[in-house]
């Protein structure tokens, strides 16, 4: 472009013309990179992508799963995928109810009998669910409605050498604690010994995972569909709490339950694990049934 100017100088319109020049062959260079392409839908979840060649990298060993590890694989990707989860976290000051155990250890082991925590959750859990029967039910979306079931039957999770195994132990609202515990131990060990029948595993509507045995602070358990509902329960542990003002060591056991957000809010979830943790925190409702 030429200088317009006297005496061939550059002047301010040249400059204008020349940056509009510029401009426009800047924008014709960038125009074929952003051009509209036509629009592609998102990939959907589905079957999941072929693995990468791992040999590539170094040795592997390919083992076959089990039949039961492919089956707790398989309802534990349903559940997750089909159920909406959330967790509410709470604790229970469990250290009259480990008292109550402790005092009672000798004479339980005298009539055959180990008592543990987890018959008292059991008696908690199904009291708690009369308050509750939203998580004693299941979904049927289908239909779009909620099916409540009028009988408590508690599923117990029970770690084996071949997987984590779920058998149920039936009307457990209307048993003492002492037939549920003597209940528990016959069933959890015909689980362990590989003699659990299909019916044993069958008709749970809630279910409960006790941890502590094997540590850890806590954990998100998935819902054991059809089901609406789990409580997780850790490990309990001494700590200092402030009572009436002064610093006193007391026994405090950590839960999560967590609840189909489709059925229950969390509002509901708070109320129902709240219900629980009264009755762990008096254990004498427990032993009356209340």
């Amino acid at each position: 472009m030429r200088a317009s100017g006297p005496g061939g100088r550059v002047t301010d319109d040249d400059v204008r013309a020349a940056g509009g020049d510029a401009e426009r062959r800047t924008v014709s260079a960038v125009e074929p990179a952003v051009e509209p392409v036509a629009a592609k839908p998102l990939k959907t979840i589905g079957a999941e992508p072929p693995l990468p060649t791992f040999e590539q990298w170094g040795p592997v060993e390919r083992q076959p799963l089990s039949h039961l590890r492919r089956t707790i694989a398989e309802r534990m990707t349903l559940s997750a995928t089909v159920i909406p989860h959330v967790t509410h976290f709470d604790r229970a000051d469990v250290t009259e109810l480990g008292a109550i155990i402790r005092r009672n250890a000798d004479a339980a082991r005298e009539r055959g009998l180990a008592l543990t925590l987890t018959s008292f959750l059991m008696k908690a859990a199904a009291l708690a669910l009369a308050e509750h029967p939203t998580f004693n039910a299941s979904l049927d979306a289908a239909a779009g409605e909620l099916i409540v079931k009028r009988y408590c039957h508690l599923g117990v999770a029970v770690a084996t050498e071949r997987g984590l195994i779920v058998p149920v132990i039936r009307d457990v609202d209307q048993k003492p604690l002492v037939e549920l515990q003597k209940e528990l131990a016959t069933l959890a060990q015909r689980v362990r010994e590989g003699k659990a029948t299909l019916e044993d595993l069958r008709g749970g509507t809630f279910t409960i995972t006790n941890i502590g045995a094997l540590g850890g602070t806590g954990a998100i358990p998935i819902i054991n569909y059809p089901e609406v509902a789990i409580l997780g329960v850790a490990r309990a542990r001494e700590e200092a709490v402030v009572r009436d003002g002064r610093i006193v060591p007391r026994t405090l056991l950590p839960i999560s339950l967590t609840f189909d957000h489709r059925v229950a809010d969390g509002a509901d979830g708070a109320r129902f694990a709240t219900a629980i943790v009264r009755r762990l925190e008096r254990p004498e409702q427990l032993l009356l049934g209340w």
